[in-house]
């Protein structure tokens, strides 16, 4: 993979960014919440839920878009080509914003962003189906060194979330094995529970309800410390993986946009991370809040700029 992003012109871009003296700023028209994955994954699922919930902390609407498409290129470049205003924001994650624009030539790029808010972030959880030949990790791997190339799992797209924590499996193990792209977490769920694939990782409000059904088998996850709602779950560096990938998701809005406007975003959505309708329905699929102000998030995308050009590399060395 070439990296055609320049980290230090990045990270300058990003920092450029300075905070806005307080300043009223109101909301006359419905603000566009462009999710740029298909329906069923778990960015679909939460944009729905902040989006049901956001009326009161915004005085305006925010309407769910589903722009999905190129593995959320699509979704991104319409947010990154829009009116910088307010009123047209991107539901954001490490792939699409940190990851893809460094190893892909897209039509967009990271400086082509300012962070708003971060709602929260998750590790992927690696599942098998119930009926595969393995149901803990090392067996998967077994079962990938000794069959290779047979073992076929479901990925959401190239450089994805799954995409990326499989690479970062196989490079760690040298296993083959198989990925087939569905375009995001529902369809690729869905192909997996179809007898279609073997395995998957993705996050709790995807693959939860599945694996409390029995339908699907969790191996480990993709952090350092347990998921809440599954403790039972191990580690995958507890199951002796060195995997660790957090996926955030995050409001972005194009890049130009005044600066009292993305204070008065960023304070609408800390606002709602405490509507307790709100945090009742993400308690619902499993999910949680660990929310990041516009300045805060600038500093983590700026740093995590850097660190996803380590994962780029070490995926490069391996294919």
């Amino acid at each position: 993979m070439k990296l055609y992003a320049t980290l230090i012109a990045t990270a300058a871009s990003l920092a450029a960014f300075a905070p806005a003296t307080a300043q009223e700023v109101t909301f006359d028209k419905p603000i566009r919440f462009v999710t740029p994955y298909p329906p069923g994954g778990s960015h679909s699922l939460h944009a729905g839920i902040i989006t049901t919930a956001a009326e009161p902390h915004f005085n305006q609407s925010l309407i769910s878009v589903i722009r999905a498409g190129g593995g959320g290129a699509v979704g991104a470049t319409e947010v990154a080509n829009s009116e910088a205003d307010g009123y047209t924001l991107l539901f954001g994650d490490p792939t699409i914003n940190s990851l893809r624009p460094q190893v892909e030539e897209l039509a967009y790029g990271v400086e082509d962003f300012i962070p708003v808010a971060r709602i929260n972030y998750s590790p992927a959880i690696f599942v098998a189906r119930a009926d595969a030949p393995f149901a803990t990790m090392d067996e998967l791997v077994a079962y990938a060194e000794a069959n290779p190339g047979d073992l076929i799992y479901s990925s959401d797209n190239l450089n994805g979330w799954t995409y990326t924590v499989f690479e970062l499996l196989k490079a760690r193990t040298g296993a083959d094995m198989t990925g087939v792209e569905y375009g995001g977490g529902g369809p690729a769920v869905a192909r997996l529970l179809g007898g279609e694939t073997m395995a998957y990782a993705g996050d709790i409000s995807v693959v939860g309800e599945h694996i409390e059904s029995g339908d699907l088998v969790p191996l480990c996850v993709t952090d350092t410390v347990p998921v809440e709602a599954l403790p039972d779950v191990p580690t995958c560096p507890d199951a002796g993986y060195d995997v660790v990938f957090q996926f955030w998701r995050g409001v972005l809005a194009p890049a130009g946009t005044p600066d009292e406007v993305v204070v008065a975003l960023s304070d609408g959505f800390e606002s709602l991370m405490a509507d307790e309708g709100f945090l009742r329905l993400i308690g619902r699929i499993g999910s949680s809040i660990q929310f990041a102000d516009h300045e805060e998030f600038d500093a983590l995308l700026t740093q995590e700029i850097a660190a996803m050009a380590d994962v780029a590399a070490l995926v490069d060395a391996n294919n």
